[in-house]
């Protein structure tokens, strides 16, 4: 199967596991969803389906998870500035799941201690700070292992991009919410969940 073919694949994919997506976002969410939230949510999904497609085998199970799990985790924090266990907890199992999977088929042993070395250092990164300023929030804490466990199987260049990433882009939202006045300037804090599923998804596929 040609590449473009793939893309196009995990995107229909991908729209497909919005399904799943939206219901989590729906049970999860506290206050009614708009039209709006199902639409970003059908839309992000479809595009880590598309990016998820161009990885190294080992790592498609684990951008599924990102695409059904990862992004009504990030929708949720959008708009209630939380990140529930619910979803933090399982996207992890799953994560672990796949990648000792893939550990076990492909004898990759120091792919996989590189993943749990990732996932202790951005999930290491965000505790203490959370433990020294309080931010950011514990949700995001429990979300980074996951991401860090993904990135880390490529590597500690593609782990760090991850990292620096997702602070750049949640400078980059910060300023546009600043503009249209979206984000709450009452405790000075942004959702930084999207910022890092985003900056892991680009990090992933600049790799491959």
């Amino acid at each position: 199967m040609n590449i473009d073919l793939r893309i196009v694949v995990g995107f229909v994919l991908g729209g497909g596991l919005a399904t799943v997506s939206a219901l989590l976002f729906r049970a999860t969410l506290n206050t009614t969803p708009k039209r709006a939230h199902y639409i970003a949510i059908v839309a992000a999904a479809a595009v880590i389906g598309a990016a998820a497609a161009v990885w190294p085998p080992s790592l498609v199970a684990a951008g599924a998870l990102l695409a059904m799990i990862g992004v009504p985790a990030a929708a949720v924090d959008v708009v209630e500035h939380r990140v529930p266990d619910w979803l933090t907890a399982p996207l992890a199992v799953g994560v672990v799941i796949t990648l000792v999977t893939a550990a076990l088929i492909t004898d990759s042993a120091p792919s996989l201690t590189m993943a749990l070395v990732g996932a202790m250092v951005w999930g290491g990164v965000l505790l203490v700070s959370f433990l020294l300023t309080g931010d950011p929030g514990p949700g995001d804490v429990k979300l980074a292992p996951s991401l860090g466990m993904l990135l880390g199987w490529l590597g500690w260049k593609w782990l760090l991009t991850g990292i620096v990433g997702s602070y750049l882009l949640a400078a980059l939202l910060a300023g546009l919410g600043l503009l249209v006045k979206r984000w709450s300037l009452r405790d000075g804090r942004i959702p930084l969940a999207p910022p890092m599923l985003a900056a892991t998804i680009l990090s992933a596929t600049l790799a491959a």
